[in-house]
């Protein structure tokens, strides 16, 4: 019997994020996997950092929440976090059956602010420690 795959964490932290009522209500359907070529601010960009198999059936992975403000500004800043804050705040209910694949635990790490450093613009960082199952 062939073993299954553990699922995309990426996919799956992006389809938890956007059945977020109070996520999307701040950045719409705006989850990446990078800044699009003509972004709308703000939006989130996911990225994995780090996966590892605990057993055939059961993963952890480490997925950074980059939170992208409109702009510079003080206020873009504060919105900024706020969305943080928001992301933060309903990682358990990430956990769940989603079609790409299961979460049973999420957990949020520290909020770190991270300003671009060319523009300016309003940037803060969130890990999200999530255990997956096919």
């Amino acid at each position: 019997m062939p073993v299954s795959l553990l699922p995309d964490a990426l996919a799956l932290a992006r389809e938890a994020l956007l059945a977020q009522a109070s996520v999307t209500a701040l950045v719409g359907t705006r989850i990446y996997d990078r800044i699009p070529g003509t972004p709308t601010w703000p939006l989130l960009v996911l990225t994995v950092i780090g996966e590892v198999e605990l057993e055939w059936h059961t993963g952890n992975a480490r997925v950074q929440v980059d939170v992208w403000g409109a702009g510079s500004t003080a206020t873009d800043a504060a919105n900024a976090l706020t969305i943080a804050r928001t992301v933060r705040s309903v990682t358990r209910d990430l956990r769940g059956s989603w079609t790409a694949g299961d979460i049973s635990n999420a957990a949020p790490s520290t909020i770190i602010p991270a300003p671009d450093q060319t523009t300016g613009r309003a940037r803060y960082v969130i890990d999200l420690l999530l255990e997956t199952n096919p």
